[in-house]
């Protein structure tokens, strides 16, 4: 009796000094208390004077609830907490309320939920811009997709989470450090152990910026990661780091997974008794730390050990307790606590939805003939925008038909420009092959034949004769290679292939450069327009590249791919930056772009300033020649 009255003493002594305090100071007593926090919550919210005095409450006693891991009340503030924020548009405070939510759901194992939520706390991340925030949010919907074996939406928001978190000056660290560890677990379910890996090194590089908290999930994420690539003995090691690191924390997650990782480890290297041991150890942290997901991992785990050493009864034991965490509390428990926080939810909020519904009928009477009359009088203005509108679309559809008839007639005297110029160069370069070639042979014969009228001996005489001979076959040959530039024969008669083979052969004579050809699926004939624009486009191409890249190497394909052929031609020479052909004022890209332009081809250059090496890419489609048949005659 005595007790009770010294406690109800006190109660009275705790009240009367918390009368004297503010409300932030009371919320700190009510935090921290074991035994009153009761009186002095009630105590605060008799404090509450405006909805930041209410905001304050709730947060203050969501950190209590949490320090119990009382999820059920710590969800039902939640759900208080979302409209007071959303009335003061206290977008950092949705996005904390939305990611706690989610993470509920997904210790729940209600996934869909989980993402649901994780999803409006990016909607609202997103509009802030944070990038630490933003790899935080889409690091939690990698690490719930995985949980869903959504692999591919998990490794799809882990880089999400590190492309974000990426920074010059490295601010962003350890957001960067959690998006690799997650794309690596996520790896881990796919069962690719290497590329896991790839990831877990990747945090490795960053250590030193980094203190020892932050890469021990990545410690205990690459010890799981060994053991599905088989390698027992780094996987013990990583494990055993990660048991020594996390023990000195209160992590019970964290725990839970390490100790199952041993014991999954053990387990493969047969050695069962210390497996059970571990798996228990994980199990004990898993209960402490209330995440379902762990269940599964152990059940599954003991199930295979106990079946390994023959321990029939066990093992089925083990089996049905899977059975039950997949089918029960993945299932039904999951609906059955999403119910329980839903009516907890409209629980606390009906009162105040039939004031703001009360409210709303009001406003809404008040509102309506107000709302009629704005409604005829925007019937009336949407109908003349529709007018004005058709009547712009109208006008502008003609402005881009002139428009498109103006560009492409200034394509086509462009194209016909370019041509001309081209002719005229052509007739230039003909016209001082036969002057500068043709000519001054001509004039050495004229020397040579007059010299043979001279009074000369007939050694002298058959000197001249034999110098004449071969000035003939230069002039044979020099109009052989005119002929050639003009028009080559080979190409006529028998097509691309042999002309090109021709082509780079005359190149490669010069000891300069090695042209190579080469061809797949292909060795026909194309109409006469594709032939020559092919043969044209590469001929100047590869004066362009002799010209000014310096290369010593030419490589020359055409693959024919169904119903499209295709052209690479591909240099080791310098690169130069590919928008610059664009500005060109030179006739030779002009050409070949219209020869493109008349093969209906779709062209593509690949350069770069920095490096060696440039790649044209042209893409059409053939149209083969059909060759007449001829008449075989002995």
């Amino acid at each position: 009796m005595r007790k009770l009255l010294f406690s109800h003493f006190l109660f009275l002594f705790v009240l009367s000094i918390s009368s004297g305090q503010d409300l932030a100071t009371v919320l700190d007593s009510a935090i921290n208390s074991k035994s009153d926090y009761e009186a002095y919550f009630s105590k605060a919210k008799s404090l509450i004077k405006s909805e930041d005095d209410k905001i304050q409450y709730l947060n203050a006693k969501h950190s209590f609830f949490s320090r119990l891991h009382d999820r059920d009340s710590m969800m039902a503030l939640e759900r208080e907490l979302i409209p007071l924020l959303e009335s003061g548009n206290d977008k950092q405070g949705l996005i904390k309320v939305y990611k706690r939510i989610g993470y509920y759901y997904e210790v729940a194992g209600l996934y869909d939920q989980g993402i649901k939520h994780y999803l409006d706390a990016l909607d609202f991340a997103e509009k802030i811009g944070n990038p630490e925030i933003l790899s935080e949010i889409n690091k939690s919907l990698s690490q719930i997709h995985r949980l869903f074996h959504d692999y591919e939406k998990a490794v799809e928001f882990g880089k999400k989470a590190y492309q974000v978190a990426q920074s010059k000056d490295n601010q962003y660290l350890i957001s960067q450090t959690n998006a690799l560890n997650i794309i690596g677990a996520a790896y881990s379910e796919m069962n690719l152990p290497d590329s896991a890996i790839f990831y877990y090194e990747k945090i490795l590089e960053l250590t030193p910026f980094l203190d020892s908290m932050t890469i021990g999930p990545t410690i205990v994420n690459t010890g799981y990661a060994y053991l599905l690539k088989g390698d027992i003995e780094q996987s013990r090691l990583y494990n055993n780091l990660g048991l020594d690191f996390y023990k000195k924390t209160n992590n019970d997650y964290a725990k839970s997974v390490v100790y199952i990782n041993a014991g999954m480890t053990e387990n493969s290297a047969q050695n069962y008794k210390e497996a059970l041991a571990l798996l228990d150890s994980g199990l004990y942290y898993s209960q402490k730390s209330k995440y379902a997901e762990m269940y599964k991992w152990i059940y599954d785990e003991q199930f295979k050990i106990y079946n390994a050493i023959g321990n029939y009864p066990e093992a089925i034991n083990s089996l049905v307790k899977l059975i039950d965490i997949k089918d029960s509390l993945f299932e039904a428990d999951r609906v059955k606590v999403a119910k329980d926080l839903e009516t907890k939810y409209r629980t606390a909020l009906k009162d105040r939805e039939i004031i703001e519904k009360e409210t709303e009928l009001k406003a809404n009477q008040a509102r309506f003939n107000w709302i009629i009359f704005f409604v005829l009088l925007l019937v009336v203005i949407i109908g003349l925008l529709i007018v004005i509108h058709f009547l712009n679309q109208n006008r502008f559809q003609k402005k881009q038909e002139l428009l498109e008839k103006e560009k492409e007639i200034q394509i086509r005297e462009a194209a016909i420009r370019a041509a001309l110029s081209s002719q005229e160069e052509e007739k230039k370069r003909f016209a001082k092959d036969l002057h500068d070639g043709f000519g001054q042979l001509i004039t050495a014969l004229r020397l040579n034949i007059s010299g043979l009228n001279d009074d000369k001996n007939l050694e002298e005489k058959m000197a001249l004769f034999e110098h004449s001979e071969n000035i003939l076959g230069e002039m044979h040959k020099e109009i052989r290679q005119i002929a050639f530039d003009m028009m080559p024969e080979t190409l006529v008669q028998h097509g691309l292939m042999p002309a090109l083979r021709e082509f780079a052969q005359r190149l490669n004579s010069s000891k300069k450069v090695m042209v190579g050809v080469q061809s797949f699926d292909f060795d026909g004939r194309l109409i006469e327009i594709q032939e020559i624009s092919l043969y044209r486009i590469i001929q100047e191409w590869c004066n362009n590249i002799l010209k000014y890249s310096g290369a010593d190497r030419i490589d020359i394909q055409l693959v024919n791919d169904e119903d499209e052929l295709r052209l690479t031609i591909e240099d080791n020479g310098k690169g130069f930056d590919a928008v610059l052909l664009e500005e060109s004022k030179g006739h030779g890209w002009k050409n070949i772009n219209s020869r493109v332009k008349l093969i209906k081809g779709a062209l593509e250059v690949d350069s770069n300033p920095s490096a060696k090496g440039t790649t044209l890419i042209l893409a059409f489609k053939p149209q083969i020649k059909i060759l007449e048949p001829k008449v075989l005659e002995k």
